[in-house]
């Protein structure tokens, strides 16, 4: 796909429970996403990090070493080689599942890829996680048990949602309260409107 980059990061997963890998334009590894995206088969485009994790640097000219004292995690600076270069979605394997605060930070890295008109997709076998910042989105049904929903910001205001177990019209969701957790779809699609406020969209399974 011409707007698309995939990520592979170095979250411990099961290479062989992942889902499919779709062709992109571009794939990109962050550290030991290198050995990720070996796993799955895929030649990447350029590495990127410290590579402290990988514990040596990959061969290749399209490797860019960090140092290890950096702001940005390897992961990062990953999207922001794709952002540089223009994708507008950025699909993440091995973004989840391994060190919580790794994982908290990539949900926060949904943020910043949306302040900066991009959407992130964190996908592995039991998950698939974007974030919805404000208007109307149509949620196909997938091979997934639950479709919560949840505040990522203080509030998300006038939020409504059809065709799911839990419907709502022009609720609130709270940061400090988790009230869409577990809901699920019933019909061929969910509609989910958010007139203010980045809401988490998890497809899950248990």
């Amino acid at each position: 796909m011409k707007n698309l980059a995939v990520i592979f990061a170095g979250s411990p997963v099961d290479p062989y429970g992942q889902p499919e890998v779709p062709k992109a334009a571009c794939y990109i590894c962050a550290d030991a996403g290198v050995a990720l995206a070996r796993a799955l088969g895929v030649h990447p485009h350029w590495s990127v990090g410290d590579f402290d994790s990988l514990v040596s640097v990959p061969s290749g000219e399209n490797v860019t070493v960090y140092p290890s004292e950096k702001d940005d995690t390897d992961i990062m600076l990953a999207a922001k080689y794709a952002m540089r270069r223009g994708f507008k979605t950025l699909l993440f394997y091995g973004a989840l599942g391994g060190r919580l605060d790794h994982t908290v930070a990539n949900l926060q890295l949904l943020r910043f890829l949306a302040d900066h008109h991009v959407q992130g997709i964190l996908v592995d076998e039991k998950h698939w996680i974007t974030l919805q910042r404000g208007g109307t989105v149509r949620y196909p049904k997938r091979d997934f048990s639950f479709f919560s929903l949840l505040s990522l910001s203080e509030f998300c205001k006038d939020v409504t949602l059809e065709g799911v177990a839990y419907p709502l019209r022009h609720g609130t969701f709270s940061g400090k309260f988790p009230l869409g957790v577990s809901n699920a779809i019933i019909g061929k699609e969910a509609v989910v409107t958010v007139g203010e406020g980045d809401l988490l969209i998890i497809y899950a399974k248990d």
